[in-house]
Formats: C-alpha cells, sequence, structure tokens
C-alpha cells in the first residue's frame, strides 16, 4: 500500500497509542527486505547492493511494504534508524475520523 499523504480520507494502521511517544528510539539493527511489511514508522536507512548509490535515510510508515530499487531490486536493505509516529496518529493532529 502506497500513501499519497493526504490529510483528508488518510487511514493507516496505528503503530502507538493514542499520546505515546518514541522521539530519539533506535532501531534494532534488522535488516528489512523489499516486500517486507513496515512494522514501525520511522526513518529508515536504505543500503544499496554493491553500493551503486551511498546509503541514504527515508521516512516509512507503518503498514506499507518496503519497495524494491530500481537499480539493485530485491537486494536493497532498510535499517530503522529512529522510530517516529506519524503526525496524524498524535493525539494533538489525530482527525476526527
Amino acid at each position: 500500500m502506497m500513501h499519497s499523504f493526504a490529510r483528508t480520507g488518510f487511514h493507516l494502521k496505528q503503530d502507538l497509542p493514542s499520546g505515546s511517544s518514541r522521539g530519539g528510539r533506535r532501531g534494532n539493527g534488522k535488516h528489512n527486505r523489499p516486500g517486507d511489511t513496515v512494522r514501525q514508522s520511522g526513518i529508515y536507512e536504505v543500503v544499496h547492493d554493491r553500493e551503486h548509490r551511498t546509503s541514504h535515510e527515508v521516512v516509512m510508515v507503518s503498514g506499507d511494504q518496503f519497495p524494491p530499487c530500481e537499480t539493485c531490486r530485491d537486494r536493497v536493505r532498510f535499517k530503522l534508524v529512529r522510530a517516529a509516529t506519524y503526525i496524524f496518529f498524535d493525539q494533538d493532529f489525530e482527525t476526527g475520523e
């Protein structure tokens, strides 16, 4: 499932209870592969096969799937750097839906 990040009608699996915070919490060191389901929203380091590109950071949202790379396909890996709650799951920004 890919998201357009439009606020209206946007529904995702909530990864933290309302009002919870994990700001600054580090990842567990596990590497995720394309096709795996994102279990924790946050910032992930992307490590490409044979370093065709230097590692970089991306934001992933729980419930999505980690995508393949256009160049190294399923040989790319994703590692959680820091967990972060999606803003519309925060009690101060939740939609009333």
